[in-house]
């Protein structure tokens, strides 16, 4: 049995500041996908000149949010 925490396994693989085709791989979804997300607001992004740039510990959030679990990243330790 793995004893691999999967947030900081994200954390490890990922950098901070993260490319919509990265967080479409973060949720195995398209970046068609994440384009929705952010326009529907469910997911921030900050515009950087036509594309979208996220911080890796807000999709996390995300992420968390959408499995039911209560989390803040700043409530976690953060290397």
């Amino acid at each position: 049995m793995s004893d691999i925490d999967p947030i900081e396994e994200l954390r490890r693989q990922y950098p901070t500041i993260l490319t919509t085709a990265h967080v479409a791989e973060m949720m195995h979804c398209t970046i068609g996908d994440v384009r929705d997300k952010v326009h529907r607001k469910d997911l921030k992004a900050m515009r950087w000149g036509h594309q979208f740039r996220f911080f890796r510990d807000e999709v996390i959030a995300t992420l968390l949010a959408g499995s039911g679990e209560d989390v803040d990243p700043d409530d976690r330790d953060q290397p």
